[in-house]
C-alpha cells in the first residue's frame, strides 16, 4: 500500500536519502494504525510557555519573523514531544490556514500524533528533515512544506525540542532547511552551558558578500547561514552541508550563486572535496 502512495518527487542528489527516511516514516505511522484521511490532533491549553526553552529561543524567533514580516511563512517551537509551544507569522491568511489544520501552540505534531510531518520526523529521526506536500503521512497537511530541525542541550546532547519552518507548498524547498538549521543552531547558542564553555565566535563573523542583484529576505538568511557554515567547518563544503542539512551540490551551487568563492579563496580541484578557505 505504501509504494502505491509514496510520493514519486524530489531532487535526484538528495532524494534516496529523503525518501527513505520518509518511507520508514509512513511505514511507522501504517504501523500505529494512523488515518491518512483524517486529521484529529491532540490538543491542550495547559502549556508553559515560559519554559526554559521558550525563554531562550523568544529572541531568535522574534528576530527571525521580523527578517520575514509580512511573508507567508511560519516559525514554529515545540518541545521534545512535539508539543507546539510557540508560532511566529505575520501574514493572516497563512495563520488562518494553520489554523484550520490546528498547527498552533497547544498542539501535538508528533509523528505518533499526526504522522509525517517536519516536527515529527526531526524529532524521530534527530535530524533535519524537509517534508514536503506528498510527503505528508495525512492528506490535510499536504498543502504545507516544513523544514524541521530538533534543537539540542548543549550541555548532554540530549532533544529538549524542535523547530520547524513551514510555508505553502508551491514555496521553493532549497532555502528552508539552511535557515531552519541556522535558526535551531542561534537558539542552541543561547541556551545556558557551564562556564568556560561558551562558543567562539568566528573572527570574520560579519562579513558579507554584495552580489549585483538585489536578494530576498530568505536569500540574504541562506547566505549568510552558509557562510556561517562554512565558517565553522574551516571552509570545508561537505560539513557545511551535513551542518546545514542540505546536499552538498546543493551547497556548492549556492556558493556560487552567492559569490562566496570569489571572496572566501573557494577552491574545487580534481583531488578531494570542494573546500572554501577561510
Amino acid at each position: 500500500m505504501l509504494a502505491r502512495h509514496f510520493p514519486a518527487g524530489g531532487r535526484r542528489e538528495v532524494a534516496l536519502s529523503r525518501r527513505e527516511r520518509i518511507r520508514a516514516s509512513w511505514n511507522r505511522c501504517a504501523e500505529r494504525g494512523l488515518a491518512e484521511d483524517f486529521l484529529r490532533v491532540p490538543f491542550s491549553s495547559d502549556i508553559d510557555v515560559d519554559s526554559r526553552l521558550v525563554h531562550y529561543a523568544a529572541p531568535v524567533l522574534t528576530a527571525l519573523k521580523s527578517s520575514l514580516a509580512n511573508e507567508p511563512i511560519a516559525v514554529l517551537l515545540s518541545d521534545r514531544s512535539g508539543l507546539v509551544l510557540r508560532r511566529e507569522c505575520d501574514d493572516p491568511a497563512f495563520v488562518k490556514a494553520l489554523d484550520g489544520v490546528v498547527l498552533a501552540p497547544g498542539a501535538t505534531y508528533s509523528e505518533e500524533a499526526v504522522g509525517t510531518n517536519g516536527f515529527g520526523l526531526a524529532l524521530a529521526d534527530d535530524r533535519v528533515s524537509l517534508v514536503a506536500s506528498q510527503d505528508h503521512y495525512n492528506h490535510s497537511l499536504r498543502d504545507y512544506i516544513c523544514a524541521g530541525v530538533p534543537i539540542h542541550d548543549p550541555v548532554d546532547g540530549g532533544i529538549v525540542g524542535a523547530l520547524s519552518l513551514t510555508v505553502w507548498s508551491s514555496t521553493p524547498t532549497e532555502l528552508l532547511s539552511a535557515l531552519a538549521a541556522q535558526t535551531a543552531m542561534n537558539i542552541e547558542a543561547r541556551l545556558p552551558r557551564p562556564a568556560g564553555a561558551g562558543r567562539a565566535v568566528p573572527q570574520d563573523q560579519g562579513r558579507r558578500v554584495r552580489l549585483k542583484h538585489r536578494l530576498t529576505r530568505i536569500e540574504t538568511l541562506e547566505r549568510d547561514a552558509i557562510l556561517d557554515a562554512l565558517t565553522r567547518t574551516g571552509g570545508d563544503v561537505g560539513g557545511a552541508a551535513a551542518d546545514l542539512g542540505m546536499s552538498r551540490a546543493t551547497v556548492y551551487r549556492r556558493i556560487k550563486y552567492y559569490g562566496l568563492e570569489k571572496r572566501r579563496g573557494f577552491r574545487s580541484g580534481s583531488e578531494g572535496p570542494p573546500t572554501v578557505s577561510i
